[in-house]
């Protein structure tokens, strides 16, 4: 390392002065400078030039150890010490999320709250058996937007998502209903769908949806989040690493930040600690169970907008309900 220093320091003082700090001699040096890159310098050379890559890929986000996994991914024979000294040398480090404090819901409403069953049931042992679901607020130069999100618990991947200016039973409802187009209509007959005791979730809106989905809704108890600590986590790194103090322009932008950070990045890219160094989709290529039901003509169609399909994905849904009602319709009669 002391050549190394000489070397990028030798414009700016004499290599004798710097030699004499060191107290070498200055022919070490040049002996140096003449050697033969080694194997070792070669494959560090190599390996940093991969590090950066990923780094960059992950907008900079990443630490050490999900790096060093995405070298695994690729067989690159270099060590999690040795990844985690090379970015130490490049200067790379992943953005840290601030502790995790679950915030309590105002729950002050007259709606009605549903039991526990995620309690009940525990953590799931598949895909799709259950959903954790949650809003957050983002600002933009119009004031406060929403930004509402739908989590399969065993992948940890976001099967639905919506933003919005209004936190309200649309929202909610249009991140649900964007779940199940994932699933393209079929979903577990015991689907647990999990969320705060808010009054969007306890929406007429909200249950009429789950209820034609056939699924099962479950809050928390009062004054306790911890059991949508998934939920909460995810949002906490969302905006440490990719919000932070920005304040986007309008809802377009605060959509098309949250499109790259959920479907570019976080879904497919980002590896999870808690899945082995996975991500989402790796975890649900391998484990989403085959089979289910499908949703009739008659679930889909009550979901339609009166707008005309133009608008309609010019507000975000980027597939328009009846063309999916018709696609399951036709596959029904065949």
């Amino acid at each position: 390392m002391k050549y190394e220093f000489i070397e990028t320091h030798k414009p700016d003082f004499k290599v004798t002065e710097i030699c004499d700090c060191f107290e070498i001699k200055p022919s070490g040096y040049y002996a140096w400078r003449r050697r033969e890159p080694s194997a070792r310098s070669i494959a560090d050379a190599t390996h940093a030039a991969r590090i950066k890559e990923l780094h960059d890929a992950s907008d900079k986000r990443e630490g050490h150890r999900i790096i060093h996994d995405h070298l695994k991914d690729e067989s690159i024979a270099c060590g999690r010490d040795k990844t985690l000294r090379i970015m130490q040398d490049l200067g790379l480090a992943g953005i840290q999320k601030k502790t995790f404090k679950p915030q309590t819901t105002d729950s002050n409403h007259t709606l009605g709250y549903s039991p526990n069953l995620f309690k009940a049931q525990g953590m799931p042992e598949a895909c799709d058996q259950v959903w954790v679901c949650d809003t957050t607020y983002l600002m933009t130069d119009n004031g406060w937007n929403y930004l509402a999100t739908v989590m399969d618990l065993f992948s940890r991947r976001i099967v639905g998502w919506e933003a919005s200016e209004h936190n309200d039973a649309d929202l909610v409802r249009k991140a649900l209903y964007k779940g199940a187009q994932t699933r393209q209509g079929f979903l577990n007959k015991d689907l647990i769908l999990h969320s705060d005791r808010g009054s969007t979730y306890a929406s007429k809106k909200h249950r009429d949806l789950i209820e034609e989905l056939d699924i099962k809704q479950s809050m928390s108890a009062k004054g306790n989040c911890y059991d949508n600590a998934a939920m909460e986590s995810f949002y906490g790194r969302y905006k440490t690493s990719s919000v932070g103090k920005y304040v986007f322009a309008d809802l377009g932008a605060l959509r098309a930040n949250a499109f790259e950070y959920i479907e570019c990045y976080y879904n497919t890219y980002r590896k999870h600690s808690s899945l082995g160094y996975k991500t989402p989709m790796q975890i649900e290529e391998k484990n989403f169970p085959l089979g289910g039901r499908k949703l009739g003509y008659a679930t889909l169609h009550s979901l339609q907008t009166t707008s005309n399909n133009k608008n309609q994905v010019a507000s975000g849904d980027l597939t328009p309900a009846h063309l999916i009602a018709t696609a399951l319709n036709k596959r029904n009669v065949n």
